[in-house]
């Protein structure tokens, strides 16, 4: 009789990378699991975490398994990405919040959390793809198109910062630039997006982008220190933010051209004068 072969993995999906293979494999290995998993596992936090650190946890899980960051290649598993998504969402907004987090250290992980219903891993999922749309047409200009998306997509999930964060920022392009303000004024033009943006840091107080889009805001009201310090924090972040690092040189170059006591700005100023 013949010997039956042995139980070996799936070859990878043909055209496929080894990385896109490999991370395929942790796609569907991840979603076979999570549901067996507390709120705590799936953050991988301790259950005396502090809130700021379920809160870095979920930032960075999220960024890993946000459906929009699936590749072209692996589409097919798109929905699977979105149930974890879904999952470890529901757990950040559990323990993050004091009252829920309180209940469920009282007996609701004693048992497995329930799978999230087909509809709300749908809601997360098309808001994902909102998401994406958003960002594309505002690289477009399409600046009415993007806010529409972008709407939509913070409907869908309304405990995302990177919907909110992005939703602001195209209403302020949308807005314009503020009236022309006179030296050392400051203005409220864009008061109601900057507080939007604080709610946002007030959850997520690193994440780069609200900072950047908050020190853009700060910087066209007139309120260049606060600027320069969610410029200089998104840069040491991201070291690779060229534009917050930009902005922190051009203000650094100003004050030092406005404190410089050689008339004329300096050498220039001598030189010319010859």
């Amino acid at each position: 009789a013949a010997v039956p072969a042995p139980d070996l993995p799936p070859p990878p999906r043909a055209g496929l990378s080894p990385e896109l293979a490999a991370r395929r494999a942790t796609v569907e290995a991840r979603a076979a699991t999570i549901d067996g998993e507390s709120f705590f596992e799936m953050l991988g936090v301790a259950e005396d975490a502090p809130p700021e650190r379920v809160q870095g946890a979920y930032f960075t899980l999220a960024k890993q398994w946000h459906p929009d960051r699936t590749p072209p290649e692996l589409q097919d598993v798109k929905p699977l990405v979105a149930r974890v998504f879904a999952r470890i969402s529901e757990a950040y907004q559990t323990l993050s919040d004091p009252r829920r987090r309180a209940e469920y250290l009282q007996g609701s992980k004693e048992s497995a959390p329930p799978p999230e219903d087909e509809e709300k891993i749908a809601r997360v999922v098309d808001a994902a793809l909102e998401f994406q749309k958003a960002e594309i047409l505002l690289k477009k200009n399409d600046l009415l198109g993007a806010e529409i998306r972008a709407r939509r997509a913070l409907n869908e999930d309304p405990e995302q910062p990177e919907y909110m964060t992005l939703l602001a920022w195209i209403q302020a392009q949308r807005r314009g630039e503020p009236p022309a303000l006179a030296e050392g004024a400051t203005s409220a033009y864009y008061d109601d997006l900057i507080q939007t943006l604080d709610a946002v840091l007030q959850k997520e107080s690193r994440y780069e982008r609200a900072l950047f889009y908050r020190g853009m805001l700060l910087k066209r009201s007139g309120r260049i220190d606060k600027a320069i310090r969610d410029f200089r924090l998104a840069a040491e972040i991201n070291p690779k933010n060229l534009d917050a690092i930009r902005e922190v040189r051009v203000q650094e170059m100003r004050s030092r051209t406005s404190n410089d006591p050689t008339p004329a700005g300096g050498i220039l100023g001598k030189l010319f004068k010859r």
